[in-house]
């Protein structure tokens, strides 16, 4: 009888059983790495400074892992919601419900020190450089400004003008334009932004997946919403990417109705952040498949180009041509290697006295990038008429990280939506083709390859986040400083661990 009782009150309660760990879990995030004592200390703090051993750095792994298990036994529990006890009064959550949820669990975030990366910094300085100075961030950098309090927080990066695009360095005019001197302020409203712009990334992925079973839509989304890692990376770190992403996927719901205008939606995600372009071909390719009659993609052509090149202009406007901002990004491609699979061909070519340059190798990479894009472009063009947009868009950004020098923990946040949506998309696909299901079995029709692709980006999320870990405790701890080792056992680590533990489903009969 007791047994009985228990097992139903845990099925009742076990998803704010959950929601109260993960979020004294979080809370432990803010108490570790305070940001109000640290936010001016000079040098910069990181992951190290807070666990300044390798036994702190396993108690840090213990902490992350330890919330992304609690987030997979929401996942879990939430899409089970339809196959438990029908008289149970709890529902899967409605959006409402996972935004407060999620709000809360991030509070505690926005007063953390941005651990693994101080970019944060940078938006300010940036963001200062207009709204302070009235220039141009495109032309000058930042120690141009010799006089500017903020300066010595630009670290490697102050001398080098903007890489993003002139939506962010608007926006970072209007959040510095409020802050001003206040250098604690600037960096919670840059926080308070990427936690923004993650709800809203929340509340599309709930309208995109509208054609899921109730339990399997709110379960998906919570698999955005509360993911650790996006929140580290968006909320703690304050990144930017968040708010590309948040642009691409509004162009893809409103190019559901209109095709155009969400193409010139999809542009502004390459306005935020440039590497926002690389998945717009594989969007066009869909719309102009959508258009009956060559008169209807002529019209599509038109607008697109005319909405686009508006948008291009007037974004532009207020920061002159964007050939300063190509130049940037040619010099930051072509410039250091980093925690990538490229990297460590570099690192081996040299270690053997082969004369390969970073120079060199850019060259190749940026070529490699061009051929598969091409090729995917055929395979949706030729072959594959069908072929989902989504899955390309994954393909693209999974490539550039594949080959670029640099590697940064927040570019795997580029692939997560595609791989998550995608799998929602067959599943409807899955269930028109194959009529009706029972209640209780939706979840068989999940594609088993697209499952894969969604368990390797969830598990590359973490190693990721873990990677850091490698390159800077096991490195400095255990490895005496090699990078090359490093570099060997980190790239392993991160790139080759996901598709390896993505092989095995955590629930069979979930194909999941």
């Amino acid at each position: 009888m007791f047994s009985s009782q228990f097992s139903r009150w845990i099925k009742q309660n076990g998803i704010w059983l959950i929601f109260v760990a993960s979020l004294l879990g979080y809370g432990l995030a803010w108490v570790w790495f305070p940001l109000r004592p640290y936010f001016n200390h000079i040098p910069l703090a990181d992951i190290r400074t807070f666990t300044p051993s390798m036994g702190y750095g396993l108690a840090y792994v213990g902490w992350l892992v330890g919330l992304y298990g609690l987030y997979w036994l929401a996942y879990q529990l939430m899409r089970r919601w339809e196959r438990l006890d029908v008289s149970l009064p709890t529902r899967p959550f409605p959006l409402w419900l996972i935004l407060i949820t999620t709000l809360l669990l991030a509070l505690p975030l926005i007063q953390t020190y941005p651990i693994n990366a101080n970019d944060i910094y940078r938006y300010v300085i940036r963001g200062r450089i207009s709204s302070v100075y009235g220039q141009n961030p495109f032309v000058m950098a930042p120690d141009a400004f010799t006089n500017d309090p903020f300066l010595p927080f630009a670290g490697e990066w102050v001398g080098a003008t903007s890489p993003y695009g002139p939506i962010w360095e608007m926006l970072a005019a209007a959040v510095t334009a409020f802050s001003r001197d206040n250098l604690y302020l600037g960096l919670i409203l840059f926080k308070a932004v990427g936690l923004a712009a993650h709800l809203a990334v929340t509340g599309l992925i709930w309208r995109l997946l509208a054609g899921q079973p109730a339990a399997e839509r709110a379960a998906r989304t919570l698999l955005w919403a509360w993911n650790p890692a996006l929140l580290l990376m968006f909320v703690v770190d304050g990144h930017n990417d968040v708010l590309m992403l948040f642009w691409l996927l509004l162009g893809w719901l409103i190019m559901q109705r209109r095709p155009a205008a969400g193409l010139v939606v999809l542009l502004l995600g390459a306005l935020t952040k440039p590497i926002g372009l690389l998945p717009l071909p594989f969007f066009a390719l869909w719309a102009w498949r959508q258009m009956a009659g060559s008169r209807a993609r002529l019209r599509l052509v038109l607008w697109t180009v005319v909405g686009g090149g508006t948008a291009a202009f007037l974004t532009f406007l207020p920061f002159g041509s964007p050939l300063n901002l190509l130049t940037r990004l040619q010099s930051e491609a072509s410039a250091g290697a980093s925690f990538s699979p490229a990297a460590l061909i570099l690192l081996l070519a040299n270690s053997a006295g082969l004369p390969l340059t970073e120079l060199l190798f850019n060259g190749v990479a940026v070529g490699m990038v061009g051929l598969l894009v091409c090729w995917l472009v055929w395979v949706g063009w030729l072959v594959g008429h069908g072929r989902s947009p989504l899955k390309a868009a994954a393909d693209s950004f999974a490539t550039y990280l594949l080959t670029a020098l640099n590697f940064r923990l927040w570019y795997t946040t580029w692939l997560f939506p595609w791989l998550l949506l995608d799998t929602g998309q067959e599943h409807r696909e899955a269930q028109s083709n194959y009529g009706d299901t029972p209640r209780n079995s939706h979840s068989s029709f999940i594609i088993p390859h697209s499952a894969f692709r969604l368990r390797a980006g969830l598990w590359l999320l973490l190693t990721t986040q873990l990677s850091v870990l490698i390159y800077g405790h096991l490195r400095a701890y255990v490895l005496g400083g090699d990078y090359l080792l490093a570099h060997l056992i980190g790239v392993a680590f991160t790139f080759g661990l996901p598709l390896f533990l993505a092989r095995y489903p955590t629930n069979q009969a979930d194909g999941f």
